[in-house]
C-alpha cells in the first residue's frame, strides 16, 4: 500500500458493480403501474485487502473526508469493466473498518460513479 497526502493504492479482495435504478413506482387502484425513474446509480462494493494499523490513518482521514459527499477519483482499470480513472462519492453509512487477525485491518465501502 502507497500512502502519501491524497493519495493512497491498495489491493482489493472483493469488487462488484451494480447498477442500482433511484425512482418510485405507484400501482392505482385500476391495476395500471406508473414508474419515474430519477437516475440510474453504478456502485462499486470494495473490500480492501488487510494491511497494517500504520495504514489505518489514512482510511479514517478518507471515511472523515468522503463521508459527507466529497468526491474522490478511482482507478478501476485493472478490473474488468472498469475505467482508467472516474469520479465517485462515498456511499453513505457504507464504510466499514474491520480487523483482521490480531495486528492487521482492512475496510469495505460502496462507492457510486459519479
Amino acid at each position: 500500500m502507497d500512502s502519501s497526502p491524497g493519495f493512497i493504492s491498495f489491493a482489493v479482495t472483493k469488487c462488484d458493480r451494480t447498477p442500482e435504478s433511484v425512482g418510485k413506482e405507484h400501482t392505482a387502484l385500476s391495476g395500471n403501474t406508473e414508474s419515474v425513474l430519477y437516475r440510474r446509480d453504478i456502485e462499486w462494493q470494495l473490500t480492501v485487502s488487510p494491511f497494517t494499523e500504520e495504514q489505518l490513518q489514512y482510511w479514517r482521514e478518507f471515511e472523515a473526508s468522503c463521508t459527507n459527499g466529497e468526491t474522490f477519483e478511482l482507478d478501476t482499470s485493472d478490473i474488468p469493466g472498469g475505467k482508467v480513472s472516474s469520479i465517485f462519492r462515498l456511499k453513505r453509512k457504507s464504510f466499514r473498518e474491520m480487523r483482521y487477525g490480531a495486528y492487521e485491518f482492512y475496510v469495505s465501502f460502496t462507492a457510486i460513479e459519479i
